[in-house]
């Protein structure tokens, strides 16, 4: 059996028992694995070693330098993401792919401290700096966990919306994890996925084609063939993040919500 150890209220090591199929989640540094290996295709374990790997770097760049970069364009592009969500105090939301956390304060901002925000990752790396983060700021009501998107651990309708920014180009599986984040989000709630991509009328400018060749992910599309049904309010825009010492980061958004 696994000793239990706590840090005030928090477990940091110790495991979770499900009660539907008997299996056994363990805890460590305070991050409940709910990740089975089985889970795991080659694609994605390729892309959780690689965020493992360059955790730290990713977090200094995300945390520190593109928000320079960028004039705070970029802390202010995600806040204007979050908002899209229509969330209110007490809401419960999904960041799938948290990674080091980025999205968090913006969220928690939203839904207040009587809400609830859920982050997850399958690189259990990126979620180190993430818990960082949620020590520091003493967030009580800000839970991490270790997860694929494919195969998300929640009950069906049990968060007020979704967001996943930064991950839906790499997913191995992705109409299944559409499919999952419209399974866990309640009737009428909203997913929102925002990823690289270049708007398609600007792929053959010069700046386009420059781009293009220095990120291959910058040529992805939403991925509105791989929607299950029951969608509504479907709606993608294009967009730029500007910065002073590169061109921009462009990006497409992807909002559609649960069919009531």
């Amino acid at each position: 059996m696994m000793a239990l150890r706590t840090r005030g209220p928090e477990v940091v090591r110790g495991a979770l028992s499900c009660e539907v199929c008997g299996g056994s989640y363990p805890i460590a540094g305070g991050i409940p694995d709910l990740l089975p290996p089985s889970l795991v295709g080659a694609e994605d374990l390729r892309w959780m070693a690689e965020y493992d790997r360059m955790a730290r770097s990713y977090y200094m760049l995300m945390h520190v330098v593109i928000p320079v970069l960028s004039f705070w364009t970029e802390p202010l592009a995600r806040s204007r993401w979050a908002s899209r969500l229509g969330l209110r105090p007490g809401d419960r939301v999904l960041d799938v792919g948290t990674g080091t956390g980025r999205n968090l304060p913006f969220l928690r901002r939203l839904v207040g401290p009587e809400g609830l925000v859920v982050g997850m990752d399958i690189s259990t790396g990126m979620l180190y700096y993430a818990l960082r983060l949620v020590r520091r700021k003493n967030w009580g009501n800000v839970e991490l966990q270790r997860a694929t998107a494919s195969y998300l651990p929640y009950k069906d309708g049990v968060f007020d919306a979704v967001i996943q920014v930064g991950g839906m180009n790499t997913f191995e599986e992705k109409a299944r994890a559409l499919s999952e984040m419209l399974r866990v989000v309640k009737p009428g709630g909203k997913v929102l996925i925002v990823d690289e991509g270049l708007e398609p009328r600007k792929r053959r400018t010069l700046r386009g084609k420059l781009l293009l060749r220095s990120n291959l992910l910058y040529a992805s599309y939403p991925p509105i063939e791989e929607l299950p049904d029951g969608v509504e309010g479907l709606h993608v825009e294009w967009g730029v993040i500007p910065c002073w010492a590169l061109p921009m980061w462009p990006f497409y958004i992807l909002e559609l919500r649960r069919s009531g």
